[in-house]
C-alpha cells in the first residue's frame, strides 16, 4: 500500500509542477501583451547625425529632426518626451543659439514685455550676454517647477575653464504656447 501512495504523490507533484509552469508562462504572456504592450515605433525622416558615445567611444547614429513638423512630432511623442524634457529642450535651444553666436535668434525667443523692459535693442542684449556668460560655459538643470502655464528652471552656469567660484545660478522662465512654440525670460544677473 505504501508504494501506491508514493506513486500518487509523485504524480501529484509532477502535475502540480506542470500547472505552476503553465501559470508562470501565462502570467509572463499576460504582462507582455496586456499590461505593457509594445508601443508602435513611428519612422520619421530625421537626418542622421553621427556622434561618439561618451561611455564606449563607439560611433552612434542619432536621428535629428530637421523640420518644424518633425520637431513638433518629436515633442508631442509622450513616450519619448515628458513635460520636463520638453521644457529642457526649449531651454537648450535658447542656449544653443547663444553658443552659436546666433544672438538674433535667441533674442527672438524672449518674451516681448521682458525684452522691452531689459533689452530694448539687440545690441544691449548681445552686450549683456557677452559680459554675463563665460566664453566656455556649461549649464546644469538644477530644478524645475510649474506655476500655472509657465515653467521655472533653475540653472547652474559653470565656467568650463574656470573655478567653482565662477559658478552662477540663474532662473529661466518658459511659457509654452504649443509644441515648439514658446517664449522665455530669465533672471537678469
Amino acid at each position: 500500500m505504501s508504494k501506491v501512495g508514493s506513486r500518487i504523490e509523485k504524480k501529484d507533484i509532477i502535475l502540480i509542477l506542470i500547472i505552476l509552469i503553465l501559470i508562470i508562462v501565462m502570467l509572463v504572456l499576460f504582462v507582455k501583451t496586456i499590461m505593457y504592450p509594445k508601443t508602435t515605433t513611428q519612422v520619421h525622416n530625421y537626418t542622421p547625425k553621427t556622434t561618439r558615445s561618451a561611455e564606449t567611444g563607439k560611433k552612434v547614429v542619432v536621428q535629428v529632426p530637421q523640420t518644424d513638423d518633425e520637431i513638433i512630432k518629436m515633442l508631442a511623442d509622450s513616450n519619448r518626451f515628458q513635460e520636463r524634457d520638453r521644457i529642457e529642450y526649449y531651454c537648450g535651444e535658447y542656449f544653443k543659439h547663444l553658443e552659436n553666436k546666433e544672438f538674433d535668434k535667441a533674442y527672438d525667443l524672449l518674451y516681448p514685455e521682458f525684452k522691452n523692459k531689459y533689452f530694448p535693442t539687440l545690441e544691449e542684449y548681445k552686450a549683456y550676454i557677452e559680459r554675463t556668460y563665460p566664453a566656455d560655459y556649461a549649464f546644469i538643470y538644477d530644478d524645475i517647477s510649474r506655476q500655472g502655464d509657465i515653467y521655472v528652471l533653475r540653472l547652474k552656469i559653470c565656467d568650463v575653464l574656470g573655478s567653482r567660484e565662477n559658478e552662477k545660478i540663474q532662473r529661466v522662465v518658459i511659457r509654452e504656447n504649443n509644441y515648439n512654440d514658446f517664449v522665455l525670460s530669465f533672471q537678469v544677473i
